[in-house]
């Protein structure tokens, strides 16, 4: 676990509003997913050390956008992510079992599997009765056509909007982890903002000198996806 005072910039650090907005879900219930709540524990330890909980890491992050996806696309139950989290970390010390493309975690409903180095084919199930044997069934892949890795195989990129050719990545290589075009590198804020500005995409794309469809790709996520006024 790192402390909030020194966590790197390359680490990727949202305050629980922002990565709430990024992930789609209400503020309140990603802070409960990292410090549990009503008596139930956390679903997982976030990588932060902080008293009041104020932010959490890019990995956090994945991993939250994951979860949100076994829960709302596949129907998983905190339970069973929960015992997910667990198994991964006590039987074969994976702290990051959404976020690392050699230990890629696949749905089987109604339980999960993870793929292991020794034995890429054939996927180990994590929770349920059989947790621990071998799956020959195929597998369903959560969510992990949206991630990138690096070469250790962790989760350094993710791209959260696809329009008209034009991707929105989150990384912590490019402005901090702030939503961005993939294209040319500006914050999708920075363009959305510019096109309410200017009164058109048009003017927007020609004031920041880039294509059209950057800006209206900026414009539809900032307006859809994150809700901004």
């Amino acid at each position: 676990m790192i402390s909030l005072l020194s966590a790197a910039p390359q680490t990727g650090i949202y305050t629980i509003p922002e990565a709430a907005r990024y992930v789609k879900m209400h503020g309140k219930s990603l802070r409960n997913w990292f410090t549990g709540s009503g008596g139930r524990p956390p679903i997982r330890d976030a990588e932060i050390e902080s008293p009041d909980f104020r932010a959490i890491t890019f990995l956090d992050l994945i991993e939250a956008v994951a979860i949100r996806s076994l829960r709302m696309d596949y129907g998983i139950s905190f339970q069973k992510i929960r015992e997910a989290i667990k198994n991964a970390r006590e039987r074969y010390g994976i702290e990051h079992p959404f976020a690392h493309q050699k230990h890629k975690t696949v749905v089987l409903w109604p339980d999960l599997h993870i793929y292991l180095p020794e034995d890429p084919r054939n996927p180990v199930q994590l929770t349920g009765k059989l947790t621990g044997q071998k799956s020959m069934k195929p597998c369903i892949e959560a969510y992990m056509r949206d991630l990138e890795f690096d070469i250790d195989g962790m989760a350094r990129l993710y791209t959260a909007f696809r329009y008209k050719g034009q991707e929105i990545i989150l990384t912590p290589k490019v402005h901090f982890g702030e939503p961005a075009i993939r294209e040319n590198g500006y914050t999708a804020a920075t363009l959305y903002k510019a096109a309410v500005a200017e009164g058109s995409l048009e003017q927007a794309a020609e004031l920041y000198e880039v294509g059209v469809d950057s800006v209206d790709a900026a414009y539809r996520y900032c307006n859809s996806e994150l809700a901004l006024v």
